[in-house]
């Protein structure tokens, strides 16, 4: 009787044993699983505003531009300068210090004059050579105009490389104001007054390692509202 006693209370005692060897499992697993998800918030809060962010998803970028900036019936021309914009940006990025922020785009000027020359001078019976004069003239004029452009033709008029400079930044607003608009290549801008000389103000998020920047407001030209979108992401130093 003792012994049948004593193998029952054995077998409770392996059972309790049990069970509380798995609910420190558990305990230690939701420990683990919390510790893992906090670090990964923390990580995620971590991604400071202040570093340099490289040109991330150039098409979608450029497309949220130029969707905007060609009637429906020149897709095939948009498509020219979508491409060309591609394959000539040498440089798209932003270096953001506290509450100021540059803008630094290069790009090969030939690759971009081919794709600018379809869709601008090919049916103005316009020589290719007097074409590219035209071309340099009026991106290099275009880029000085701007206070704080820094920059230009390269002397062999092969390249256009600029910064934008005393870029402010509200990280109350998350706003990023430059006085000349984002720029890529074949004068294709990243505002929605091509018109104007007036400072452009790009909202702006973190999410990770991306920094998305935000342009809405009405088109100048045909009135019609705009939405672009510019992503950049972190670079590791």
């Amino acid at each position: 009787m003792y012994q049948s006693i004593t193998k029952k209370l054995t077998l409770w005692v392996a059972f309790l044993s049990l069970l509380l060897l798995a609910g420190c499992a558990g305990k230690q697993e939701e420990t683990t699983v919390a510790q893992s998800e906090a670090t990964t918030e923390t990580a995620k809060q971590e991604v400071s505003l202040d570093g340099k962010w490289k040109i991330y998803n150039l098409r979608e970028s450029l497309e949220s531009i130029l969707i905007y900036t060609n009637p429906v019936d020149q897709l095939d021309g948009l498509l020219i300068m979508l491409i060309g914009a591609e394959k000539t940006t040498i440089a798209s990025e932003i270096t953001i210090n506290g509450n100021t922020a540059e803008y630094h785009g290069a790009y090969d000027m030939n690759i971009s004059f081919e794709a600018y020359y379809d869709t601008e001078f090919k049916d103005q019976n316009i020589s290719k050579e007097e074409g590219l004069k035209r071309y340099q003239s009026y991106v290099e004029i275009l880029f000085k105009k701007f206070p704080d452009a820094v920059g230009g033709l390269s002397e062999d008029k092969q390249t256009l490389d600029g910064t934008i400079k005393n870029g402010k930044v509200d990280t109350q607003a998350k706003t990023i104001t430059f006085t000349a608009p984002i720029f890529f290549a074949g004068d294709i801008r990243a505002t929605t007054s091509v018109l104007s000389d007036k400072p452009v103000t790009y909202s702006y998020s973190i999410e990770n390692d991306i920094l998305t920047l935000t342009l809405s407001g009405n088109d100048e030209i045909y009135n019609l509202p705009e939405t672009i979108v510019l992503q950049f992401q972190k670079v590791q130093e």
